[in-house]
C-alpha cells in the first residue's frame, strides 16, 4: 500500500494532478485514509513540507474521518399520533406545520448543496491546474476536494430523506382525514369571526397611528415618533398573529370540507387562505398552500373541476384586462401610449439589464484565458459593457414608445445647467473613480492609509465610491475625490512587506551582542510570521541610544501585509517575544531611575 501511494504520488507529479477518487468512492476507505495519515506525519518529520501545510493535511483529514462515519438521519414526524381510532383536527394542523418544517430544511440544504457544488468546481480546478511550484499542497488540495464531496454526498441523501419524509407525512394525513372527529362548526365560525373581528381592530388602530406618526414627523418631535414606531411595531405583530390564526382556522375548515368530500366549499375557503397569506410574507405559508393541494387532489380526485373553477374566474377577467392594456393614457408625437406599449418597452429595458448581466458573466468567464489581465482592468471593461448595452436598449425602449431622442435633447441640455451646480461633488467623485480605475494606483485587495483612523483594505472600487474594509472589520464607504486630494499611503502597490520597527531596552551593564543573539535565535525559532527567505529583508537589531536609564535597541522585520495580518497585532507578538526571550535568559529590562546624591553641610565655626 505504501508503495502504491508513493507511486500515485510520483506520477501526480510527473504527468499532472486528478482527482483521488479512492479518498471518497470507496465504501471501506479507513485504511487507505490510515495509509495516508502515515504519509502525512513521514513527510512532516523529514521536513518535506512547512509546518502550515502539514497542519492543513491534518485537519482536513480529521473532518474527511468524521465524516465519512457519519450517518445521514432528520427528524421523522411521530406518527403514532395517527394511532388512535378518532383523531382531533390540532392533529392534522401539526402535522401540516411540521411538513413546513421538513420544507424550509429542504430548501436550506438544497442552498448549502449549490455552495458545496461551487467549492468542489473551485477544488477541482486547482488540482487539475496545480503548477509545479504547488505540487506540495496538491494532497491537502485532494482531502478538502474529497471532504467537500463526501459533505455533499451526504446532502444528497439528505435531502432524498427529505422528499421521502414529505411524501410519507401527506400520505398519512390524506389517510387519516377520514377519522376526524365530527366538527363544530358552530364554535369554529365563531372563533373566526373573533379572529377577523380583532383583526380590522387592529388594522384600523394601525391606521391611526400612522396618522399621528405623520403628525409628530411635521413636528419634528423625534421621542414622540420613537414611541409611535414602537407601538406600530408592537401592533403590526399582534395583527401578523391574528391572521396566522384566521389562517390555520380557515385551513380547519379546509380539512374537514376534504373530509366530508365538499368540493366547491374547499375551493371558497382555499381562496380565503390565499387572500390572508397574500397580506402577509407569503414564502412562509407556502408549504400549507402545497399540503392542501396535494391532500385536494388525493382526496377529492376531482381535478377537472378544479380546472373548469379556475378557467372561469380568468375567462371572466380577460376582455377587462385586454381593454385595460390597450386604453391610452397619453399622446406624444402622435403616437397613443398605452400600458401594453409601456410594459414592451420595460421589457426591452429588462432585456438590456439580462444582455449586460449576460455579457459581465461572459467576460469573467472568458477571463480565465487572460492570465495577464488585472481584476482592475477586467472590472472597468465590464462596467463600460454593461451601462452601454443598457443605454442602447434604453434608446431603442424610448424609440418603441415614438419619443425622438432628438426633441428632449434640448430640455436635457437645460436641465443638465442647473443639475450641474448641485452636483459637483458627485461629479467631481465620478471623475475621481474613472481616473482611480485606469490609473491604477489603488487596487482591490491593497492595504491602504488615508489617515490614522482611515486605513484597511480596498474590497471594491465603483465610479462613485470605493470600499475599505478596515482591520477591525467595518465597511467605510469612502468618495473617490478623497484619493484624488489627499495623500494616500499604499501598502502594497509595489511590494505587499513592509519593515516593522519594534524598540525595546536593557539596562546599563548588559552585553549587546548577546542581547542581539538572543533575541535573533528565538525570533528564528518562532512561529511568528515574518519573511524568512529573502537575504535582502533578514530581520536584524540595532542600537538606537543611550537612554538615561535604558540602553535602547530596536528590532527591525520584514512582515507581510494584507487583511489577515496587521501591524498592530504583530509589533505585541514581537514584543511579547523579545520580552520573554530577555527573561529567559535573566537580561535586566530596566525601568526610569533617579539616583539621589547628598552632600553633608559644611559648619561654620
Amino acid at each position: 500500500m505504501k508503495f502504491f501511494l508513493f507511486f500515485i504520488l510520483i506520477y501526480s507529479i510527473t504527468f499532472g494532478a486528478s482527482i483521488d477518487t479512492k479518498l471518497f468512492d470507496s465504501n471501506d476507505n479507513q485504511q487507505y485514509l490510515k495509509e495516508i495519515e502515515k504519509t502525512i506525519n513521514d513527510e512532516y518529520k523529514n521536513k518535506e513540507k512547512p509546518k502550515a501545510i502539514y497542519e492543513e493535511e491534518k485537519r482536513y483529514l480529521t473532518f474527511l474521518k468524521e465524516i465519512s462515519s457519519k450517518d445521514v438521519q432528520i427528524k421523522e414526524y411521530p406518527y403514532k399520533n395517527f394511532e388512535k381510532k378518532q383523531i382531533e383536527v390540532e392533529t392534522i394542523i401539526d402535522a401540516i406545520k411540521f411538513y413546513g418544517t421538513l420544507d424550509e430544511a429542504e430548501t436550506q440544504t438544497k442552498s448549502l448543496s449549490k455552495n458545496i457544488q461551487n467549492q468542489l468546481a473551485f477544488l477541482r480546478k486547482n488540482i487539475e491546474n496545480i503548477l509545479e511550484e504547488d505540487k506540495e499542497k496538491l494532497l491537502g488540495y485532494q482531502l478538502q476536494f474529497a471532504y467537500y464531496k463526501k459533505e455533499k454526498q451526504n446532502i444528497d441523501k439528505k435531502l432524498d430523506l427529505y422528499k421521502q419524509e414529505k411524501n410519507k407525512l401527506l400520505l398519512n394525513i390524506s389517510n387519516n382525514i377520514s377519522k376526524l372527529k365530527d366538527p363544530n362548526l358552530e364554535v369554529l365560525d365563531n372563533k373566526l369571526y373573533k379572529y377577523i373581528e380583532n383583526n380590522d381592530k387592529l388594522s384600523q388602530y394601525i391606521d391611526s397611528l400612522n396618522i399621528d406618526l405623520q403628525r409628530e414627523k411635521l413636528n419634528e418631535n423625534k421621542e414622540n415618533i420613537n414611541k409611535l414606531q414602537n407601538s406600530i411595531n408592537r401592533v403590526q405583530e399582534d395583527l401578523k398573529q391574528q391572521i396566522d390564526e384566521i389562517i390555520f382556522t380557515l385551513t380547519k375548515k379546509a380539512i374537514y370540507l376534504l373530509k366530508d368530500k365538499k368540493v366547491k366549499e374547499f375551493l371558497s375557503i382555499y381562496k380565503k387562505i390565499e387572500e390572508n397569506i397574500s397580506k402577509v410574507e407569503k414564502e412562509n405559508y407556502n408549504y400549507l398552500l402545497d399540503a392542501l393541494k396535494s391532500l385536494s387532489k388525493k382526496q377529492l380526485n376531482d381535478a377537472k373541476l378544479l380546472l373548469a373553477n379556475s378557467s372561469s374566474q380568468i375567462g371572466s377577467i380577460f376582455d377587462s384586462i385586454k381593454s385595460f392594456f390597450n386604453t391610452s393614457l397619453i399622446v406624444f408625437n402622435e403616437q397613443a401610449i398605452t400600458p401594453l406599449s409601456l410594459l414592451k418597452a420595460l421589457f426591452l429595458i429588462v432585456i438590456g439589464i439580462f444582455l449586460g448581466s449576460l455579457y459581465k458573466k461572459w467576460l469573467k468567464k472568458i477571463s480565465t484565458k487572460w492570465p495577464n489581465i488585472s481584476e482592475m482592468s477586467l472590472k472597468v471593461t465590464a462596467n463600460v459593457g454593461f451601462y452601454l448595452i443598457i443605454f442602447i436598449t434604453f434608446v431603442i425602449a424610448l424609440g418603441s414608445l415614438g419619443i425622438d431622442m432628438s426633441s428632449i435633447s434640448l430640455i436635457a441640455g437645460a436641465l443638465s445647467i442647473g443639475i450641474g451646480f448641485g452636483l459637483q461633488t458627485v461629479v467631481s467623485n465620478f471623475i475621481a473613480g474613472i481616473i482611480l480605475m485606469f490609473e491604477r494606483t489603488i487596487k482591490i485587495g491593497d492595504v491602504i492609509e488615508i489617515s490614522d483612523m482611515l486605513k484597511g483594505t480596498v474590497t471594491d472600487i465603483r465610479v462613485r465610491s470605493t470600499t475599505l474594509k478596515t482591520f477591525d472589520n467595518i465597511d467605510i464607504i469612502v468618495p473617490n475625490s478623497s484619493f484624488i486630494q489627499n495623500n494616500v499611503i499604499n501598502w502594497t502597490l509595489e511590494d505587499k512587506s513592509r519593515r516593522l520597527h519594534v524598540p525595546f531596552g536593557v539596562a546599563y551593564g548588559t552585553k549587546v551582542e548577546k542581547v542581539k543573539e538572543i533575541v535573533l535565535e528565538e525570533l528564528l525559532n518562532s512561529d511568528l510570521k515574518f519573511i524568512r527567505d529573502d537575504k535582502d529583508k533578514q530581520p536584524e537589531i540595532r542600537f538606537e541610544s543611550m537612554n538615561s536609564s535604558s540602553v535602547d535597541l530596536e528590532l527591525l522585520v520584514y512582515i507581510r501585509v494584507n487583511d489577515r495580518l496587521t501591524p498592530n497585532s504583530l509589533k505585541s507578538d514581537f514584543l511579547l517575544l523579545i520580552y520573554n526571550a530577555l527573561y529567559k535568559h535573566n537580561i535586566e529590562i530596566p525601568f526610569p531611575q533617579l539616583d539621589l546624591h547628598i552632600k553633608k553641610a559644611v559648619k561654620s565655626s
